[in-house]
């Protein structure tokens, strides 16, 4: 960031605008693709979205001055921010509640260790080859991704190809065996006439519906906030996640003023969070996994019949740890602004990080695995409206972090 201050000769405020537009549109892009990938299917939106995503990467390589920043900023995030909610679609599509927490830990530790291990490797890039790399890094390796996502991964929209064998959205191997399946067969002419008819129909009804969807689609992921229980879930996220986002943006300008760090040094420590991250991730998986089978065993013992996974008292068995790392998590954020203050020892600050890391990604994966479970056939959608709520506090706490350290002490702001 104070790379492309200087590059750019803007100030550190514009810089940090910068990260806060692409923030508030990262929340409100995937309400545009969530309904399409709920109903379409996840491959076209994955393939279209990270395309995009790749565009605006090499446009922010070339940037000359800072409205285009702004503007590939906003794009980027177009096309990046969709994966976050259809990868939630993907993991509901193919797994059974029972291992869903393993496999939602696991995902969700992609967009939460992204701000953590991203400042450290690009503190390296930008020393020693310039800022402007970072992006085309990162266009190299969202293009080797959208290669492999475009030939490896299948349609798992359950709607269009049920169990899997259903034949929808196909990569170019299983295109290509449909394809020799369909010369041997031997069929009527009128058959294929029928046929023919049939999809012309239906492709007039599916353009219809396509035109409503992206009209109406990007209002859908608000409507589950009218639940009361899932707006409590939607807001405490974004709360927690806000203040794990004012952690981490603050890190640069905090770390440099206290204890002196270069930029390796600074993006070396965001790795203590990492590390919290990957573990806490791990962890809350397995207990997860473990909590669910618990409580199915537990129910399964009345007589009268055996409860479905959606007659199970689902809230319990994910929730029931929560309590605990929300409780470390806050009195450790405390305790870190005032360590911050008296000018503790740096390896204290980056200790209560990594317990900050693990406690907050426990929660994530908690709330983020219930939510799915509420709505498995909505999953792509309830991850957006989670999507929402979680960018938008967190633009808030990057726009707002700085002045706040300015204005009072990081014991007060924290």
């Amino acid at each position: 960031m104070n790379s492309v201050e200087s590059d750019l000769n803007i100030t550190s405020q514009q810089v940090n605008l910068s990260v806060t537009v692409f923030m508030i549109w990262q929340a409100l892009s995937p309400s545009f693709w969530s309904s399409l990938a709920d109903t379409r299917g996840r491959r076209p939106v994955y393939i279209a979205t990270l395309f995009i995503y790749i565009l605006a990467c090499v446009g922010l390589a070339l940037v000359t001055n800072y409205t285009l920043l702004l503007v590939f900023r906003m794009v980027q995030a177009f096309g990046a921010s969709s994966v976050i909610a259809i990868g939630a679609g993907t993991i509901a599509d193919v797994t059974h509640p029972a291992e869903r927490g393993g496999y939602i830990g696991w995902y969700s530790l992609g967009w939460n260790l992204g701000p953590v291990i991203g400042p450290a490797v690009g503190g390296v890039v930008s020393q020693f080859m310039g800022w402007r790399w970072i992006f085309w890094f990162l266009a190299i390796f969202g293009g080797a991704h959208w290669i492999l996502l475009g030939f490896c991964l299948p349609e798992t929209l359950r709607s269009l190809v049920g169990n899997g064998s259903g034949y929808a959205n196909p990569t170019p191997m299983q295109w290509w065996y449909h394809r020799q399946e369909k010369k041997q067969q031997q069929q009527l002419e009128n058959e294929k006439e029928q046929q023919l008819i049939v999809e012309s129909n239906t492709t007039t009804a599916e353009k219809k519906q396509s035109w409503t969807q992206w009209f109406l689609g990007p209002l859908q992921p608000l409507l589950y906030a009218k639940e009361k229980d899932i707006l409590i879930l939607l807001v405490y996220y974004s709360v927690q996640y806000a203040a794990c986002y004012a952690v981490t943006t603050s890190i640069p300008f905090l770390f440099s003023q206290l204890y002196q760090l270069n930029e390796i040094m600074l993006g070396l420590s965001y790795f203590p969070n990492g590390v919290g991250c990957i573990m806490g991730s791990i962890v809350q998986g397995k207990v997860l996994n473990r909590d669910y089978r618990r409580m199915k065993r537990r129910f399964s013992v009345f007589p009268a019949s055996q409860p479905s996974d959606l007659e199970l008292p689902i809230e319990h068995a994910r929730m029931r740890t929560v309590w605990i790392h929300s409780l470390i998590f806050n009195v450790l954020l405390v305790v870190y602004g005032w360590c911050l203050v008296v000018k503790a020892h740096i390896a204290i600050a980056l200790t209560i990080q990594f317990f900050l890391g693990f406690t907050s990604q426990a929660i994530f994966n908690a709330i983020q695995t219930l939510l799915v479970d509420l709505y498995p056939t909505r999953s792509a959608s309830i991850t957006a409206s989670n999507n929402i709520f979680r960018c938008l506090a967190g633009a808030g706490a990057t726009t707002v972090v700085l002045p706040a350290l300015q204005l009072v002490d990081a014991g007060w702001t924290f």
